[in-house]
Parts: structure tokens; C-alpha cells; sequence
């Protein structure tokens, strides 16, 4: 598919939704969504280009053509300084995640011969939505042995090698490929990551899956990704102090696949600048707009949810608020 010109403006996508066993009800709430399937709503795929489930674009003159379309049409204008992953794809992937249950105990594998597609999951999770009692689990026990960890990995006894923290909204995790981690019970969070799908598990709470019979877990091929010398990860938090404070920006997290900073725009807006590389926008708070410094394209509405492309092209947006709340979002620009 060829198109002569490379879109003129941010672009919006149509969210996949993804039943799952864990799933929850507060994110379809939150976002007044209508679900296809009976079961919970486990996640959505905001913005991705990985294969079988390329987010279609929603505005623009690339309207109802997909990520793939995008990358295999205007790639390099896309991308600019950003990397591709190392099969050409655009290198992040966006999800909102409802943790209704336990996610399972589990590892990503880093980039190389350690990932069946030679492509691994570095993440990151930004906590929307929390029950009183939320936590996330970020690592393993300093000094844990990998034999007597293998012994109990695949039990309920893994939970004594785990660290635990508990959690709120506007908490950020880091966790680098190669950390044991879990998503627990009543967490609702935006997930930045690589362009991957390569998760294994090596615990699931003795649990049936959707289909009453119990998940597939990979134990030896957790135990060989697992970096035992990883610190556990910590939630941070970055306060932004002022409602109507205009271009406050704080850093959240950043690696070497891509970093984030949390944004707060009263209504005189500022300028989110540009240093060609491609940038990600998601609305973590409130309603504002989207609007070009130099008038190329018309206002864009974006609220609570709404993922934002931004193609390294574009030398600047001019963002704003239009909410009486705050208005914050997360910038994720890809390395």
C-alpha cells in the first residue's frame, strides 16, 4: 500500500480489546466502552504495529489504514532519530492494562537469542486507578539463589523470594527486561513498552484459565532470561504542583528504548518540543487539544485514555488543556 505524502497531523488509533482471565471492570467504566466478549476486559492495545494486531488510525487522511501501513509507507519520516525494532517495526508498543485479578509471576527476555523473535520487553507502568490496598511486584530479593529459586518458582512458595509495593495512581515502575514482576489485583496502568509479545510465566495463583483448564507456564525458559543481578524496581512518583500550571514536565523513567515525562498544561498550553525523534502522548488526566503552532492542521479533541502518535516530521505541537481539572499527560519519546 503506497500513499504519496506522509500524514500532516498527530494521529489517533482504534483500541484492540483483549479479554483475559485477570481482567477487571474499571477501565471499561472509565472509558465508557462496549466489550465484544462476556469475560473481563484484561487490556487494550492503544498503539501498535506487532504482527497480528496493528492498531488502525482513526483521523487523518490515514484513516482506517494500520501501523503497518504507516511504517511501510512513511517509516523514516515516522521514526527520524528513533530506532525501528530489528525487524522494521515501529520500536513501542502502548497498552492500558485492568488488573481485576493477579497477573502471573513473570519475566520478559532482553533482545538476542534469549527471545524467540530476537526482540525483547523492556517496560514501563504508570499507575491510573487503585484500590486501597493495590501493589505491584518489581523484582526479586537481593541474594536470591537461582537453584533454590528454580525449586519454587513454579509454586506458591515463589512469593517469598518476591518485593512487593504497594501502589497509587500517579506511581512509575520501571522494569527492565530480565525482571520478575507482577501486576497484582486492583491495579489500573498505562504499560509503555518494546514491540513485543514474549512473556513468560513461571507462577499463575493456581488458577483456570478462560477456557476452565490451566495456562501454559514456561519455567526453564524464565529461569534462563531471569537476571538475578537486577535490583528490584521502585515505584516513583513525580508530583506536578500547580492545577493551572503551564509546561510543568517532570521525568518519570528512561533506558535505553525510550524515556518518559509526565506533562500538566493549564489552558494558555505550551509547545511540546521536538528533537526529531517520534513521540507517543497519553491522556492521563482531564481533556485538552492538540493544535499546530503554524496552522497545518486542524484542532484535535483528546481526553482521559486517548493515545497520541506524534511522526518525528512534525517540528512541534502546541497542547492545551480544556478541562477545569488537570490535564497530564504522559510524553514517551522512542530512543
Amino acid at each position: 500500500m503506497s500513499s504519496s505524502s506522509a500524514p500532516t497531523q498527530p494521529l489517533l488509533f482504534d483500541r484492540i480489546l483483549v479479554e483475559k482471565v485477570w481482567g477487571g471492570q474499571r477501565l471499561a467504566e472509565s472509558l465508557s466502552l462496549e466489550l465484544p466478549f462476556s469475560g473481563p476486559l484484561g487490556e487494550t492495545w492503544e498503539l501498535s504495529d506487532y504482527p497480528g494486531k496493528e492498531t488502525l488510525i482513526c483521523n487523518s487522511e490515514y484513516a482506517g489504514k494500520s501501523m503497518r501501513d504507516l511504517m511501510e509507507d512513511h517509516g523514516a519520516a515516522i521514526l527520524g532519530g528513533s530506532k525501528p525494532t530489528a525487524d522494521g517495526r515501529f520500536p513501542l508498543l502502548v497498552k492500558l492494562l485492568d488488573a481485576g485479578d493477579n497477573l502471573s509471576v513473570q519475566v520478559h527476555p532482553p533482545d538476542g537469542k534469549k527471545s524467540p523473535t530476537g526482540i525483547g520487553k523492556t517496560e514501563a507502568w504508570y499507575v491510573l486507578d487503585s484500590a486501597d490496598d493495590a501493589s505491584l511486584i518489581c523484582g526479586l530479593l537481593p541474594g536470591t539463589e537461582a537453584p533454590k529459586f528454580a525449586l519454587d518458582a513454579p509454586t506458591s512458595k515463589v512469593r517469598d523470594y518476591l518485593v512487593e509495593h504497594n501502589v497509587a495512581a500517579g506511581d512509575c515502575v520501571y522494569i527492565p527486561a530480565g525482571q520478575t514482576h507482577a501486576i497484582c489485583a486492583g491495579t489500573v496502568l498505562v504499560e509503555i513498552q518494546q514491540t513485543s509479545d514474549v512473556t513468560y510465566r513461571m507462577y499463575d495463583w493456581d488458577r483456570l484459565g478462560l477456557d476452565g483448564v490451566p495456562r501454559e507456564t514456561h519455567l526453564q525458559e524464565s529461569l534462563d532470561v531471569i537476571d538475578y543481578d537486577l535490583l528490584p524496581s521502585n515505584p516513583e512518583r513525580r508530583e506536578l504542583s500547580s492545577p493551572v500550571y503551564n509546561g510543568e514536565c517532570a521525568t518519570l523513567c528512561g533506558g535505553e528504548y525510550f524515556t518518559m515525562h509526565l506533562h500538566r498544561h493549564g489552558e494558555q498550553g505550551a509547545v511540546i518540543a521536538k528533537k526529531n525523534k517520534a513521540i507517543i502522548l497519553v491522556v492521563v488526566s482531564g481533556q485538552g487539544e492538540i493544535t499546530a503552532p503554524n496552522g497545518e492542521f486542524e484542532t484535535i479533541a483528546v481526553k482521559y485514555g486517548d493515545t497520541i502518535l506524534i511522526p518525528a516530521y512534525l517540528k512541534g505541537v502546541h497542547v492545551q488543556s480544556t478541562s477545569e481539572d488537570n490535564f497530564d499527560f504522559i510524553r514517551a519519546t522512542a530512543s
